[in-house]
């Protein structure tokens, strides 16, 4: 794209309409090919707009990943906050247990998305292809392990926040994402909230 072109804002109800038409296609284009498969051109076909068009708005298919990955770190980051606050009101296990498990749902819910940007795009990890979700049950668990177990030490509670994170959004992923058919997702959530709950309470 010709580096004077610079991306539009969209700030009139029409060009939001038009930028959310632009990200669906961009979804399932995504998960139908692939980030190898994707390009500006198939995502504007695939929207039923002029690459122009497409173009006001983003100028390359990383841009449009970054958007998607933005809003899908905002959707899950509200959704385990919700999760997180009723956590708090409950006993360890059963908090703990709601957290993973609206965790499980939202990457579910995202699984094409998610998956690509995981297993495609360049530096996609685990770790990096969600860092705000990673931060938002991170503050969680520092806060919750401090309430549960005020005697642990800060060196421990932090080395047990960091494994905690590390379990949690990789053994969320892989049930949301990964599970064998021969495996029963609920059980998978019951151990990984057991998990959890034992290490940082006790």
């Amino acid at each position: 794209m010709p580096p004077e072109i610079r991306r539009s804002r969209p700030v009139q109800a029409r060009s939001r309409a038009m930028v959310e038409r632009i990200l669906d296609a961009a979804t399932r284009v995504l998960a139908t090919g692939g980030y190898a498969q994707m390009s500006t051109n198939r995502v504007a076909d695939e929207a039923g707009v002029s690459i122009g068009s497409l173009y006001r708005y983003f100028r390359d298919k990383d841009e449009l990943i970054a958007e998607l990955q933005a809003r899908a770190s905002a959707g899950i980051v509200e959704e385990i906050t919700t999760a997180m606050a009723d956590a708090a009101a409950q006993p360890p296990y059963e908090g703990t247990r709601h957290v993973v498990a609206t965790l499980v749902a939202s990457l579910r819910a995202r699984g094409p998305l998610i998956s690509a940007m995981i297993n495609e795009v360049p530096l996609g990890s685990h770790t990096n292809a969600l860092p705000e979700v990673e931060r938002g049950l991170a503050v969680f668990t520092r806060m919750y392990a401090v309430q549960r177990a005020p005697q642990l030490p800060r060196e421990e509670l932090e080395a047990r926040v960091y494994l905690a994170m590390g379990i949690t959004l990789s053994s969320c992923l892989r049930i949301a994402l990964e599970k064998p058919e021969h495996l029963d997702a609920e059980h998978l959530i019951d151990l990984t909230a057991g998990m959890l709950a034992l290490g940082l309470t006790v």
